[in-house]
């Protein structure tokens, strides 16, 4: 077993996938699994997910794909921003829109923050990351429109933005309005967005 979760398949994995691999049940597996994490051989990242947190190819972020589920979602707002060079400050949390509800989850690997993101403003700007284990997030110019677009919600989540490198080769200024233009953002908020988008230009 414990040789099984040295191979490069088995970083991050479900409880179910394993129960498929050694066909045995799922509550089998996850008693074999719980005696593993008991030991300090695996981490129990939430419910049904588990982590090799030893292993080379582990980061927080190669979690996001089983924390998501069946939901469409990426990394993204200060996460990839700061992935991205373009805010220096490492976020205190690991930041993912998501089409399910908004939550956060306390793990022992990283705390997650899910914000709730209309399926229609997910259809471009996110790409796969260039690490062992691959996970959705968002472009620098994405990024920061899904930032903006949160910002002009209710709770104002982003108000307060953090000092930005707008001004580098990774970041393109026509890229992001492009998808200001295209993506269909309500005029209310859109308007709204501009005007941040211009303030930071100045």
């Amino acid at each position: 077993m414990l040789k099984l979760f040295n191979s490069d398949d088995f970083v991050v994995f479900t409880t179910r996938e394993l129960a498929n691999l050694v066909d045995i049940s799922m509550s089998a597996a996850a008693k074999r699994l719980s005696r593993l994490s008991e030991k300090e051989f695996l981490t129990r990242v939430t419910k049904g997910v588990w982590a090799n947190t030893g292993h080379p190819y582990f980061h927080p972020l190669c979690c996001v794909p089983y924390l998501l589920g069946k939901e469409q979602g990426y990394v993204s707002f200060l996460t990839a921003l700061h992935l991205h060079g373009v805010v220096s400050q490492i976020p205190k949390t690991i930041q993912v829109a998501t089409t399910g509800r908004a939550r956060s989850l306390n793990s022992p690997v990283g705390r997650y923050e899910f914000f709730q993101v209309k399926p229609e403003l997910m259809t471009k700007g996110v790409g796969w990351s260039e690490t062992r284990l691959p996970y959705l997030v968002a472009d620098p110019e994405k990024a920061l429109l899904d930032t903006l677009y949160l910002a002009t919600r209710k709770n104002r989540r982003f108000a307060r933005m953090p000092e930005l490198e707008i001004v580098q080769p990774g970041f393109r200024v026509q890229e992001f309005e492009r998808l200001l233009d295209e993506l269909p953002i309500p005029i209310r908020i859109l308007s709204a967005m501009r005007s941040q988008w211009t303030a930071i230009q100045r």
